[in-house]
């Protein structure tokens, strides 16, 4: 984690976020990477948790995102909609809006975290009971909001789902979790689609954290990204045993009757803390109707901070403050006019209203779905046998079906399997081993014939891996390193099969380029680590660092800069066949990199365009495709695209190439 320095006051992670613990909690310092609100330092002094991480997280996001409204901002673009649903209400308008919920369950499927499908359907009733006014408040301003949730019936795929409402995750094991590990790994990777879903995480989150929120983003605010924080962490994190009902208490007391939920999700619907999270006795939670305070409460005490204003005690019944659970009963008119505004108005979120996932899925009599579980791609290897999973989504025993894969666009195998899944079963297949070219590459599997009949649902028959290299066809690997704004934290070794050293560096300055070669034997395995002695990578809220290494043609064997401590390569030489490349011949190259909007793709020769460009993020999923059928189709726009690296795949009908370039 970073030193007490200029660098941890006043900048801030970008997907390396940390919270720095001593070993008592009156030495925390940061979440998130910034240092903590004072109601969380006061919640952290009487309670020995951080209530809710969200002020935090929007911090965070902004400093991600320059471009992402500042609370100022936001609040002018939202003040006409409040306007416009309170005009709407006099004329009597009223709505249920119903957002699906999937809750996705992060467990090693044994332990504590494993929450029941029993557990989940407490929490959904909750949410429902806070959202509706139904949970007993005292003051005649509270309100129905006029928003309930369901749980999801059906997965992205449009299969039912065998819990309703639940995506329980095995892949990350049962934690504890940093954020590193939420905001890297587990949100992009298990997030379903958040237009038609509201994604909640479930897990251990340690470090004393029981939950945060993304805000909501401004939509078509002139000069502000719409999308404010990147769509693929969209959602709310909560801890695992602060999940549950005041009928169906968790174990996390006095936090342990589904209220933390219901405050992030508050946020997420674009409420704030009702102190506003000042120490002044103004309105600033932007709600008139909730009484002034100077500070979070804890506890469920009586008191007025700000008597002068003349509006009473404040409000510790508020799901918007820090009190205990069974404290918690009230959300106020005017909070729910902004719920209603932001619901109408902020991208992701106004799209789930018309979502039609909770609706009962139509299930077939026929329908196998696959999945790729594994390449079991070895280090150095020239081949690998993956893994797949097969699911009986289909009414009627699937007994039998016929898998076909292929690497790239070459012909297709095909596999008899033959087995006895009743419905919502699930086996794993091993497909015979494969012979792997150099380069990168692309795996696709597909299953038809389920039982022998026609697969009456095409939607999960299919499923292609992201871009995977083996080994390479070159004497020398090339490195290119832009150092961070920290370079002195920055070293990288280059090893043989034996673990000797080959080549280092280190010492170096900030943001200054490297360039290194490294002589490479054929047939012989290598591997590239490259290191920052303060775990948070060389990219991107402490400059734009970033490797690359290629082959002898230019091609790209690996790229990075978002890694915490470090992050190793291996490489498999073979200077035995040929490469014959028409895009590395074509000297393709990239301007601006870094680029802020437009990336423009250079041909040596112009007259012999290539066929198509994919550009992917460091997930591997696609972000922007085009067809290129004239010059003008090499200007790329990337100004759609979060702050990072990403891919750029440039190819034609028999070949291919990618190249990594930097967003700022």
């Amino acid at each position: 984690m970073k030193r007490i320095t200029l660098k941890a006051i006043f900048m801030a992670l970008f997907f390396t976020v940390t919270v720095s613990f001593s070993q008592t909690s009156s030495n925390i310092q940061t979440l998130f990477g910034q240092e903590l609100t004072d109601a969380n330092i006061k919640s952290l002094e009487e309670s020995d948790v951080i209530r809710c991480g969200s002020v935090e997280y929007e911090k965070y996001l902004q400093s991600l995102h320059p471009e992402r409204a500042t609370k100022d901002e936001f609040e002018s673009w939202l003040a006409p909609k409040v306007q416009e649903i309170q005009a709407q209400r006099s004329n009597g308008a009223s709505i249920m809006i119903t957002l699906p919920v999937v809750y996705h369950i992060i467990t090693n499927g044994t332990g504590s975290e494993n929450l029941s499908a029993a557990t989940i359907q407490a929490q959904n009733d909750q949410l429902n009971l806070d959202f509706g006014n139904s949970s007993g408040s005292p003051y005649s301003v509270a309100a129905d909001t006029e928003v309930e949730f369901c749980l999801a019936t059906e997965n992205e795929s449009g299969s039912t789902l065998f819990e309703p409402g639940i995506n329980r995750v095995t892949d990350f094991g049962d934690g504890p979790f940093s954020r590193p590990d939420f905001e890297n790994n587990i949100k992009p990777q298990t997030q379903w689609d958040p237009t038609r879903y509201f994604n909640v995480w479930v897990g251990d989150l340690g470090d004393s954290l029981l939950g945060y929120a993304q805000f909501p983003s401004n939509s078509g605010l002139q000069g502000l990204n719409t999308n404010g924080g990147d769509a693929n962490t969209d959602g709310v994190v909560v801890l695992y045993s602060s999940v549950g009902s005041v009928a169906n208490p968790s174990s996390g007391g006095p936090y342990n009757l589904g209220r933390t939920l219901t405050h992030e999700v508050g946020h997420w619907l674009g409420l704030r803390h009702i102190w506003g999270d000042s120490s002044a006795c103004t309105n600033d939670d932007f709600c008139a109707d909730t009484p002034n305070a100077t500070n979070s409460n804890s506890g469920c005490p009586t008191v007025d901070s700000c008597p002068s204003d003349g509006l009473g005690a404040d409000m510790v019944e508020n799901y918007m403050d820090y009190s205990n659970d069974a404290c918690l009963n009230t959300f106020t008119a005017d909070q729910k006019t902004r719920i209603q505004a932001v619901l109408a108005n902020s991208p992701r979120r106004m799209e789930l209203a018309t979502s039609t996932v909770c609706e009962p899925a139509v299930v077939y009599d026929y329908d196998g779905a696959i999945e790729i579980e594994n390449l079991n791609i070895e280090e150095c290897g020239t081949t690998f046998a993956p893994t797949v999973v097969i699911t009986n989504n289909g009414n009627f025993i699937l007994n039998s079906a016929v898998i076909s894969y292929q690497i790239d666009s070459d012909t297709a195998f095909t596999e008899s399997w033959t087995g006895f899944l009743f419905s919502n079963q699930s086996e794993t297949v091993t497909l015979p081993t494969l012979n792997i070219s150099a380069g990168s590459h692309t795996f696709t599997v597909e299953l038809t014939s389920p039982s022998g009949n026609t697969d009456q649902n095409t939607v999960d028959n299919t499923a292609m891996s992201s871009e995977f290299s083996v080994f390479f066809d070159t004497t020398t690997v090339n490195l290119s390193l832009l150092t961070d704004d920290y370079g002195s934290e920055t070293y990288w070794e280059f090893k043989d099969a034996n673990d000797a050293i080959l080549y280092s560096g280190s010492g170096y300055t900030d943001n200054i380029t490297v360039n290194e070669s490294f002589d490479v034997t054929a047939g012989g395995c290598y591997s590239f680590t490259i290191y920052d002695t303060e775990g948070d990578g060389i990219c991107c809220g402490y400059g734009i660092g970033n490797y690359t290494l290629t082959d002898s043609n230019s091609n790209v064997i690996a790229a990075g800069g978002e890694f915490e401590t470090q992050e190793t390569v291996s490489i498999t030489a073979n200077s035995t066949l040929g490469t014959g490349n028409y895009l590395s011949e074509s000297e393709i190259t990239l301007f601006p990199n870094p680029t802020t909007d437009v990336l423009n793709i250079k041909l040596r020769d112009s007259n012999s365009l290539p066929d198509t460009y994919t550009i992917y993020n460091m997930l591997g999923q696609v972000v922007l495709q085009q067809s290129i059928a004239e010059l003008n189709d090499l200007t790329v726009n990337t100004s759609s695209l979060s702050k990072g690296m990403y891919f750029i795949k440039i190819a034609t009908d028999n070949a291919s190439m990618s190249l990594p370039f930097v967003k700022k």
